[in-house]
Parts: C-alpha cells; sequence; structure tokens
C-alpha cells in the first residue's frame, strides 16, 4: 500500500497560522492533502499536527488524523522526527489490517506546488529501480547559485558565504548565472520514500536525511515552501497557471469511488488487461485510472471535443489518451469499422436522447460478446425531463444548470 503523510502545525516556524492562510479560497494546508488524495496510486493520506484547526480542515479533506506528540509541536522539534513519528504509526495500523506499506509520500502542510502526475512519477521511477531510495520535487534556480551566495563576515561586510576555491579555479567563475550550470533544489513540495529511509534516519543524506542517498529528482518548475506572507501570491500564480483546483472537479477516480452497484456489475463481468476500452461518459480521463487500478487495463480511450476536459483530464492523469471528437458524430462515423471489448457511458444519461442517440449507437461499436456499461435514473411514473424542476446546478462552470433526466422504467 502507498500512503502519503503530512506534518503541519497552527503557527509553527513562519507567520501566526501560515498552514492554514487563505490561498485562492482554501487554507493553504488544503492544497497538498487534496493534490495526494487525486493521485490514484495514493490509498491514504495522514496528517500529524497538534492543531485543532488543521485536523478539521484535513478530515473534511478525507486525511486520517495523527496526534502529533507534544515534544514534536515545538519550534524546535525537527521535521524529520515529525516524519519518524507518523511512519512508525502508520505502519502499526497497516499492520493491524495485515497490510504493508510499499512507499510513504512525505508532505509539508506549507507546500503545495505539486500535480498527481509528478507523485505517479517518482512512484512509477522507484519501482523500475530498486536501488533508488526516493524521488523528491526540485526546481531549477539558477538566480540562487551557491556561487553567488554570500555572508556577512565579523566586521560587516560581505565575503562569499562558502570559499570559491571550493568550485574550482576562481578565475573560471563569472558573473554569467548559468555558467556554472543549473542549480537545482529541493522544493519541498513532496518526497516519495521507501520505508528503508525513514528506519534508517542517520544513513541519509542531509540537510533532508529523510531522503536517503540515493534520490531521484522529480524535475518541476517554481517550486517553493511558504514561509513568509509575499510567498503567497507566487503560490498562487503557480497553482493556477497549474490549473490544480480542476483537479478536484474529479470525483471519481478509483474503483471505490465507483457506486456499489456500478462496482456490482462490473465485477460480474469477465474483464482482463487485454480488453480495449471505449470511455464516452464524463470525466474522460477518470475512467482509464480506475481499470488500470482494478484490471491493469492500459488501452482506454476517452471521447471529448471540449478542450477544458481535456486539460483537466491531463492534469489529473497525463497517460490519458483521448479522442478529440463529438462523441454522437465518433459513434456514427466508426460502427463499421471501430470495435471495443467495454464501452462505458456511465453519467451520459443527463442527455435528453441519451438511449436513442447514444446507447443504440454505442451497441454498433462492441466486437461480438462486449459490453455497454451505462447508468440511469429510473422512475415508476412519468419520464422528467425538464430542467426547470430536476436540475443540478454547477458552481464550477459559473451555475449553470444541468438537467436531471429521470427515465420511466417501462419505457426504458
Amino acid at each position: 500500500m502507498i500512503c502519503a503523510l503530512l506534518i503541519g502545525r497552527e503557527g509553527s516556524n513562519g507567520f501566526p497560522g501560515k498552514n492554514l492562510y487563505p490561498v485562492l479560497g482554501r487554507p493553504m494546508a488544503y492544497y497538498p492533502i487534496k493534490i495526494a488524495l487525486s493521485c490514484p496510486e495514493v490509498s491514504r493520506v495522514y496528517v500529524s499536527t497538534d492543531s485543532e484547526k488543521l485536523s478539521k480542515v484535513a478530515q473534511n479533506c478525507g486525511a486520517e488524523i495523527i496526534k502529533r506528540p507534544a515534544h514534536l509541536a515545538t519550534k524546535e522539534a525537527l521535521g524529520e522526527d515529525a516524519f519518524v513519528h507518523g511512519y512508525d504509526v502508520i505502519k502499526s495500523i497497516l499492520k493491524e489490517e495485515g497490510e504493508s506499506l510499499e512507499m510513504l509520500i512525505l508532505l509539508f502542510a506549507n507546500a503545495v506546488t505539486f500535480t498527481p502526475g509528478k507523485i505517479a512519477e517518482g512512484i512509477r521511477t522507484l519501482r523500475s529501480n530498486p536501488n533508488y531510495d526516493s524521488a523528491t520535487t526540485v526546481s531549477c534556480y539558477n538566480m540562487w547559485s551557491p556561487i553567488r551566495a554570500r555572508k556577512i563576515n565579523k566586521v560587516g561586510l560581505l565575503e562569499p558565504f562558502v570559499p570559491l576555491e571550493f568550485f574550482g579555479d576562481p578565475n573560471t567563475i563569472s558573473c554569467d548565472r548559468d555558467s556554472q550550470g543549473d542549480v537545482w533544489y529541493a522544493d519541498m513540495g513532496f518526497t516519495v520514500v521507501r520505508p528503508r529511509c525513514l528506519e534508517d534516519l542517520d544513513n541519509g543524506t542531509k540537510p533532508q536525511k529523510w531522503m536517503g542517498q540515493n534520490i531521484y529528482p522529480v524535475k518541476q518548475w517554481g517550486g517553493l515552501d511558504v514561509d513568509e506572507p509575499w510567498q503567497i501570491p507566487i503560490i498562487e500564480s503557480w497553482l493556477e497557471a497549474h490549473e490544480i483546483n480542476n483537479i478536484f472537479q474529479f470525483k471519481r477516480i478509483r474503483w471505490n469511488q465507483l457506486y456499489e452497484s456500478e462496482r456490482n456489475v462490473i465485477t460480474k463481468l469477465e474483464i482482463n488487461e487485454d480488453d480495449v476500452v471505449l470511455d464516452i461518459g464524463h470525466e474522460p480521463g477518470a475512467l482509464s485510472l480506475i481499470l488500470r487500478e482494478k484490471y491493469n487495463i492500459n488501452n482506454c480511450l476517452a471521447i471529448t471535443d471540449n478542450y477544458q476536459s481535456m486539460q483537466e483530464a491531463y492534469i489529473v492523469n497525463p497517460d490519458t489518451k483521448i479522442i478529440n471528437s463529438n462523441i454522437e458524430d465518433y459513434l456514427e462515423k466508426y460502427q463499421n469499422y471501430k470495435k471495443y471489448d467495454l464501452i462505458y457511458g456511465l453519467h451520459k444519461n443527463d442527455q435528453k436522447n441519451y438511449f436513442k442517440d447514444i446507447v443504440n449507437k454505442a451497441f454498433r461499436l462492441l466486437k461480438p460478446g462486449g459490453y455497454f456499461i451505462g447508468t440511469c435514473r429510473l422512475t415508476d411514473g412519468e419520464t422528467v425531463n425538464d430542467e426547470k424542476i430536476s436540475y443540478q446546478e454547477l458552481p464550477h462552470l459559473n451555475n449553470s444548470v444541468v438537467p436531471y433526466v429521470v427515465n420511466n422504467a417501462s419505457q426504458v
């Protein structure tokens, strides 16, 4: 099992309450928790804190709380010790459940600059390279090259923080900030670690000993952890540039997030990893994550001609395979050419002509013995197809309204 562990206090090391400071209208700690939960490989997120307010935010996000001991909740306490304590608690919990911890993603409540796709990259890399200890996010900051670092000496004047001779021949050093090569900083977005890193902390590379010795760089840009108020606009800009809030519109990206009725139907089918799947439902890219998790299916294609939906899908699942087309046009055009083992039309039933224009055409693209799986709302009364009385408001789409179509069961 892969879990995430976030550590944070209500007002530690920076300005008071920084972990709860509003960022784009939400508490800062909201973001690392929700981003981690949006990664399909992450089963649970634990939050180690002594703050009731932070605990409430974490629980509302879907995280589980680890009570941070008093001796680890002071300004002098080290983050590495809080990580080790949290790891021990998680390991004990999983052992009681008969589970074991494959990897742990370490997070800070004041570090929000990372994406689910980057977490997945770190996990894939460690699985492919057993000798790697960890994978951590890094950003390139040549303007902060150690060659440029200075300190104030005893007489109040500047001198190199590290003697320039340590970098080679001082005569070769240039004022060109890029002349010494790229300078990568661990930006504290996340670190994916193997359990051995926390079980043998003293053997890790300083200053972040939890990373172990062999550290894979998950490259990104502009990452940083927040210690001062002036950094808030920077991370807000980063979150907007990466369209992070769009990730949270995806409600169902894991097997256990499907409705029980959907899971019951799907598990009755003869599904295997070689099946070719067509997704004509909502949230393109989400179903492929679910099927990969449950059945190891990697050939799942989604259809949409909505550019924003495409971009959101690629944020949540960089491996998404998307066909840029109107669904009805695609079903009509390729009914004699394309054939699929499975076609999913989950939550497409709000269209008025769902059965006539979607289901009927989708059946023509199935291989012999293939399955179409869709959902619809049924009633024993009259069909309801009037958005004035049956509808859903979409706050994230400027409060637009979509109809809740409810079909008479016998008519269906």
